[in-house]
């Protein structure tokens, strides 16, 4: 009997979606899959742990945000596992599902799997970790770090907004060297390197993004005033910022990042690893559920 393993974080929306794993359980069974359950701790070990057991013919499912399938993402690298992913996207933060589409809806989700609709995407890494959607360092990252779980769970994507305004003023430039497929110097605010089209709960902040080609879209704010700022800062809410002369939008493949150590740094909602980092990607390594028809 092949399994389905489900990693659930079991506080993504205070964890009132989990009534459905018994839908999850009917529709395992009458597959001829055999259900088994992984409850997120929020420890090291979770890694080592989450995949035990799983066979090449099983399938995993993620329910929470971006975070939970970025800790999933890391263990299939880690254990050199090549499984078919569905996502289930309950986090506060589902950016990665967005892009491609994947809803809760779990109806969908049977469907992916009864058909076959199965697509490599590439994945990110930032120096040993990686990442399903989003590298990012600035002081405005240190900020989103501060949103309280409470707010979070209350107003979603809006309380992250709702307190980068509240921030902008207070956010300090920071040296960054770019080596490798761009060559660049300057003093930065913010720096992304972005795999969908989402970051953040930002639509389109990388239109052009394409998922399976092999690439990352660089995206970096300069050193500017408060009203420039504040410009980019609904630019990028309407998608208009890509000809902004304060951002640099690149595409690469492999990128050396180099800048001082206090930075804040993020991969998919969480703390990452201090400067300087190397990123590249992974290309075509995580095989979705639902990702055969990708935005372009």
């Amino acid at each position: 009997m092949h399994e389905m393993r489900v990693i659930y974080n079991p506080k993504a929306r205070r964890g009132r979606y989990i009534s459905q794993f018994d839908k999850l359980a009917e529709a395992a069974q009458f597959r001829g899959f055999r259900l088994s359950l992984y409850r997120l701790s929020g420890q090291e070990k979770d890694t080592q742990r989450m995949l035990s057991g799983l066979q090449d013919n099983s399938i995993l499912v993620t329910c929470g945000g971006d975070g939970t399938l970025q800790l999933a993402a890391n263990a299939l690298v880690a254990n050199d596992i090549n499984i078919p992913v569905g996502v289930l996207p309950f986090g506060t933060s589902n950016d990665f599902a967005d892009s491609l589409g994947l809803t809760t809806d779990l109806g969908k989700l049977l469907e992916f799997i009864d058909t076959g609709n199965i697509h490599p995407v590439d994945l990110g890494l930032a120096g040993s970790k990686v990442f399903v959607n989003v590298f990012s360092a600035g002081q405005i990252i240190k900020a989103s770090h501060e949103v309280e779980r409470a707010y979070k769970d209350l107003l979603g994507m809006l309380a992250y907004y709702l307190h980068t305004v509240g921030q902008l003023p207070k956010i300090t430039p920071f040296r960054l060297n770019l080596r490798g497929d761009i060559e660049e110097s300057f003093n930065c605010l913010l720096f992304l390197a972005v795999n969908s089209t989402n970051a953040g709960g930002f639509k389109n902040l990388a239109p052009t993004a394409d998922l399976s080609d092999g690439k990352l879209n660089v995206i970096a704010i300069r050193e500017c005033s408060l009203s420039e700022m504040a410009s980019v800062f609904f630019c990028v809410l309407r998608g208009e910022h890509q000809n902004h002369p304060s951002v640099l939008c690149a595409k690469v493949s492999s990128l050396a990042v180099e800048g001082p150590q206090d930075v804040a740094t993020d991969i998919d909602g969480e703390k990452a690893e201090k400067f300087p980092i190397t990123i590249r990607v992974l290309p075509r390594r995580l095989l979705v559920l639902g990702a055969k028809t990708l935005p372009r």
